[in-house]
């Protein structure tokens, strides 16, 4: 009698194929999708990398553009720094503002727009139906460190041509800025000289004369000098004025006026602080009974 062939059951230890196979399967696909996973993320490396590599170029732009004080502008960022990538212009100006912030504790301000300044200019603003400018495009660098780690003990003047040149001229425009916004932000060119005349500054200013001084701030964007002819068929002759220029809104500003003019007087008081704030036509300030500012 030939010997029956029975079915064998599999034992508790063994595991079914079946189980087996889906076990290979998963694995397969968990390889499958780490190996996508790492092919991304290599993809992104160089673009992130790229974008790093420009923002570290316009960091060296900026910081050349302000060795020379000259505005960096938007289209040169564009031209010198992104090239035909021009529509990243966002990204990497937030990563080098970051950059910048992290590294060398400055940042990018947007210079203010120009100022309609005569009455010709400001007439025809008014009139016009074009929607006024928010931005001009062009930037400085300023410093976002701390006021107790900005003084010249611990920022000199740069040494370039001289320490003390650097330091004549920094004090220079920072007066004739002050002056300026002192006079409700317009001095003639007259009231201008008599300043320096009784600063023994009208003529030189160091080894430089005060002609070319007055031209550099000019040209750099501390001023603004602004001509009015008379009209056309009457005689008479220009009328010279200055105004602050953007440059020197930006980088001096209200906190620098008020602080150059306590350094002259040597120690502040009520009284000259009144005086100050009624000067550069800032309201003053004063507590109710319930101890809120009122303006």
């Amino acid at each position: 009698m030939p010997p029956s062939r029975r079915r064998t059951r599999p034992t508790e230890h063994e595991e079914p194929e079946e189980d087996s196979t889906q076990l290979t399967q998963e694995n397969g696909n968990g390889s499958a999708e780490e190996a996508t996973g790492d092919e991304g993320s290599e993809s992104e490396d160089p673009n992130r990398a790229a974008d790093e590599q420009l923002a570290k170029k316009l960091v060296r732009y900026t910081l050349s553009c302000e060795y020379s004080r000259t505005p960096i502008r938007r289209d040169g960022i564009k031209e010198r720094v992104l090239g035909n990538q021009g529509r990243a212009f966002k990204r990497i100006f937030a990563l080098a503002q970051k950059q910048l912030r992290t590294i060398w504790g400055m940042e990018l301000r947007e210079l203010p727009v120009r100022e309609k300044m005569s009455l010709q200019e400001k007439r025809q603003a008014m009139k016009s139906n074009v929607q006024p400018k928010t931005g001009s495009g062009a930037y400085i660098l300023t410093s976002v460190l701390p006021a107790a780690y900005r003084s010249a003990a611990i920022i000199a003047p740069s040494r370039i041509p001289t320490v003390e040149a650097e330091a004549t001229y920094l004090a220079f425009y920072t007066m004739v800025v002050s002056l300026i916004w002192l006079n409700a932000n317009e001095l003639s060119e007259p009231k201008l000289m008599l300043y320096l005349t009784r600063l023994n500054a009208n003529k030189n200013v160091a080894s430089e004369a005060t002609e070319l001084t007055l031209k550099r701030m000019e040209r750099q964007g501390y001023v603004v000098r602004k001509v009015d002819r008379p009209p056309v068929g009457h005689e008479g002759e220009n009328t010279v004025t200055w105004h602050i220029g953007p440059r020197g809104r930006e980088e001096i500003g209200l906190d620098g006026v008020m602080g150059f003019v306590r350094e002259v007087y040597g120690e502040s008081n009520d009284d000259l602080e009144k005086k100050l704030r009624s000067s550069l036509g800032i309201k003053q300030t004063r507590e109710d009974a319930d101890g809120d500012t009122i303006m």
